[in-house]
């Protein structure tokens, strides 16, 4: 944005170029939708989802950061005003008592450093990062036996307390932006599956001619003839060449391919090449499951009625011999 209002305009005025802001500003704008575009790209892809819950943890941590900052300064001032009232007044005390020259200049320079809010506060924010604050603890230690409980009280309190919680909150957030983008993610999923239903429910309606709530070979043959629907049938990466194979995948067995059928299968067809050959190797097993259990019923049916007859007519041959030897 800079460089597309500001720079490059003044560039443009520097070399003489005609055109004026406004086609700059619209380059500006074209280019801001263009990384709008860029940023929805780079959320939804999975070799950038790291890099995108990184952007998003900075960006919510923003607020937890500047909360950190005010309560580390009421913490520190409030530091600093106890630092004032009890410390450099004992070293003033001690720079009045003391003359020799050593340590006047030594208690000058401690003075120096602390002698005003300001000054506390920047001692403070030295002992607070660490910065070579073992130096002045020392000379402290000569004026103010007890001075190292006020800098170790405060480097507890807001260093050891007040970071490990404010690590704590922005590791939260993380996991917090992790769980609303993973259900985000969902929702996104959810809704596309539920148009794409939504787009196959319009599509076989526009098949159904007769209105029957199934299709024949005939109609499911003729909406690979008609302009319109042979477009949805492209977009589905199927031609008419395999309008005989697709119509025996989606049908069950009884000639007929049903709104169930029809929407359930077309949407497991849905994919890569993965995803279409195990859905046919599954309809494969279907259907031949289905017949192996038909034979198998077949079978053991005409058992049944070969039993059931069989000593029946054996029976009825024996008494009629019996009745023809007594005649």
């Amino acid at each position: 944005g800079v460089i597309l209002g500001w720079v490059l305009p003044l560039l443009a005025w520097i070399l003489g170029v005609e055109g004026g802001t406004g086609a700059w500003k619209g380059l500006a704008v074209s280019q801001a939708l263009r990384l709008t575009r860029l940023v929805r790209v780079f959320r939804k892809a999975a070799q950038f989802r790291e890099a995108w819950l990184l952007m998003r943890g900075l960006a919510g941590s923003l607020r937890t950061l500047l909360w950190t900052i005010l309560v580390t300064f009421l913490v520190t001032y409030a530091f600093a005003i106890f630092g004032i009232v009890f410390i450099v007044e004992q070293l003033k005390v001690a720079q009045e008592t003391i003359l020799e020259s050593e340590d006047q200049a030594r208690l000058q320079s401690l003075i120096a450093m602390m002698n005003g809010l300001d000054k506390m506060m920047f001692t403070l924010v030295q002992v607070l990062t660490a910065d070579s604050f073992h130096a002045i603890m020392r000379d402290m230690l000569v004026y103010s036996s007890w001075s190292w409980l006020f800098f170790y009280a405060y480097i507890a309190i807001a260093f050891l307390v007040l970071m490990n919680l404010v690590t704590a909150i922005i590791v939260e957030n993380a996991l917090e932006t992790s769980r609303s983008d993973k259900e985000q993610l969902h929702a996104d999923k959810e809704a596309s599956r539920k148009k794409d239903i939504r787009d196959l429910a319009r599509m076989f309606e526009e098949m159904d001619v007769d209105g029957s709530g199934a299709l024949c070979w005939e109609e499911f043959e003729a909406s690979f003839e008609d302009e319109e629907l042979r477009k949805k049938w492209f977009l589905l990466d199927f031609e008419k060449e395999n309008a005989r194979e697709l119509f025996d995948l989606l049908d069950d067995g009884d000639g007929e391919v049903s709104y169930t059928e029809f929407c359930e299968g077309l949407f497991k067809l849905r994919g890569g090449a993965q995803a279409k050959d195990l859905y046919v190797l599954q309809t494969m097993l279907q259907k031949l499951t289905k017949k192996m259990q038909h034979d198998l019923w077949s079978d053991i049916g005409g058992e049944n009625d070969a039993r059931r007859t069989g000593p029946t007519s054996t029976a009825q041959h024996a008494r009629l011999s019996a009745r023809s030897h007594r005649s």
